[in-house]
């Protein structure tokens, strides 16, 4: 019992300096993308799959209103004759970025499940609780853009360009 009271330590007991990291050492830390991956992998998790959406939407939507209402008037078909094959490909290339997109972020979300906060209390760090919020934020969004990508290429399939809207 004498034992357990010299060698206890009391909560409001600083820890010595030697036990404590020094400030440049990162080692020990548990931030996941200091080891892999880096900003642009989280940034790319975190908007790919909505950019390829939106690329996809606005390029589509452009090259359908120049090949079907020339000079604001509608005809019945494509005046290219490339223009479905282009849709098409268009499609499936932002659903292949988009996919990526949801990869990279469950990666990303895999990778700061169990990450701990750092233990330093600079500024400037990113802390593993911004680096979790950002990879949940990743995945969400890029699960949602990817729906709108499936759509978006179900309506590429169904729908003529030219189709009037009533």
């Amino acid at each position: 019992m004498l034992a357990a009271v010299i060698y206890q330590k009391a909560p409001e007991e600083p820890t010595p300096a030697a036990a404590r990291p020094a400030s440049g050492d990162k080692s020990g830390r548990r931030g996941p993308y200091r080891r892999r991956g880096g900003s642009l992998m989280m940034l790319f998790g975190l908007l790919g799959a909505a950019a390829a959406w939106v690329l996809q939407t606005e390029i589509g939507e452009t090259l359908a209103a120049q090949a079907c209402f020339p000079h604001r008037t509608a005809l019945a078909a494509p005046q290219w004759s490339w223009l479905m094959s282009a849709l098409n490909v268009m499609s499936i290339v932002a659903l292949l970025v988009g996919i990526a997109g949801v990869w990279v972020a469950w990666r990303g979300w895999r990778m700061t499940r169990d990450a701990r906060p750092d233990t330093a209390s600079a500024v400037s760090d990113t802390s593993a609780g911004r680096t979790r919020f950002l990879a949940t934020s990743g995945l969400i969004l890029s699960l949602f853009f990817l729906v709108g990508l499936v759509a978006t290429g179900l309506a590429v399939l169904l729908v003529s360009p030219c189709s009037t809207w009533r």
